[in-house]
């Protein structure tokens, strides 16, 4: 059940995020993914209460608790804040499968050297063709028209904002201009990001102690809201503001973030407690993959054969995921 709902979690943000398509146009990405994560704590709280057990967290250890709170921080606010900076020095074709290639090894690796999680051929040969397919369909081929995806999730829910920037922003984190002192600090950043969000993961599944999904998740996703909402409050405090002018606006992004975000959140933490930190993170990175469907249907994406061949490479290495 672990695998199946990590899987469903990639489809919920995927969902979500091709939703959020329009919103992201007028809303920053950070802004965008603080407020989601905002919303959708207030409905893992609602949740917890009406059908949970809040004494699960009351009689949790603070050891536990601190883990909770942390992997929400360093995955969320440290992974995602530098995430969004190496985008910028880098771009897209860089920062994106470095970076999720990075983040799917070391938590592959630490799953089982560190959590003592299955090991099994499948796990390299199906993350490596996942790897291959979503490159194939989030960056494009030469001679290809650089035209956005929606903004799809990478990982988690927060990193929905960051797959893609907005339109007025893709040229230049597609090609971004020559950068002077970039060198091998920019690459340092995305092993950083790939650090962050792998320890953020593995923290979670060490860490819970028998804590239900619902309780962890409930502290996990707000921990990872204040951290962004920091972030935007002393980074991009206009843009933090800009939302709050058009009531629709705001609507849509709390709706994003109720339905979707607390949905996948959830999901997710049930996943990496149930089949493991290294398959979910593998089976949660096939988000790209499962919002194609619906940016065909409904945002009239062109379906290329190379959308075809990662598409074929993404079934199959989930196949031998879960397997």
């Amino acid at each position: 059940m672990g695998e199946l709902a990590a899987l469903v979690a990639a489809m919920s943000w995927s969902a979500t995020s091709v939703a959020l398509t329009s919103l992201s146009q007028r809303t920053a990405p950070v802004v965008l993914s603080a407020l989601r994560l905002s919303a959708g704590s207030l409905l893992l709280f609602v949740v917890l209460f009406a059908f949970g057990n809040p004494a699960d967290i009351s009689a949790a250890s603070a050891a536990t608790l601190f883990a909770m709170l942390g992997s929400g921080l360093v995955g969320y606010g440290l992974g995602d804040t530098v995430y969004i900076k190496a985008l910028a020095l880098l771009g897209m074709q860089k920062t994106f499968p470095i970076s999720m290639a990075l983040y799917i090894a070391l938590t592959v690796v630490g799953g089982v050297l560190l959590l003592d999680e299955p090991f099994t051929w499948g796990l390299p040969l199906g993350a490596s063709l996942i790897a291959v397919g979503i490159y194939l369909i989030v960056i494009p081929g030469r001679g290809q028209d650089d035209v956005p995806l929606p903004v799809i999730a990478v990982a988690e829910p927060a990193l929905a904002g960051f797959a893609e920037l907005p339109p007025a922003e893709h040229q230049a984190a597609l090609h971004p201009a020559p950068a002077n002192g970039v060198g091998w600090a920019g690459y340092a950043l995305l092993v950083a990001v790939g650090i962050f969000w792998a320890a953020a993961t593995l923290w979670l599944g060490a860490s819970s102690n028998g804590m239900p999904a619902l309780a962890a998740a409930s502290i996990r996703t707000p921990s990872g809201a204040l951290a962004l909402l920091a972030f935007a409050a002393f980074v991009q405090r206009p843009a933090l503001a800009a939302p709050f002018r058009d009531k629709k606006q705001v609507a849509g992004i709390v709706a994003a973030g109720l339905a979707g975000t607390a949905f996948g959140s959830l999901l997710y933490v049930y996943a990496v407690l149930t089949a493991g930190a290294a398959r979910t993170a593998i089976l949660s990175a096939t988000s790209p993959l499962m919002a194609l469907p619906l940016s065909i249907l409904f945002l009239r994406e062109r379906f290329t054969r190379r959308i075809g061949a990662g598409t074929l490479f993404c079934v199959a290495g989930i196949a031998f995921v879960v397997a």
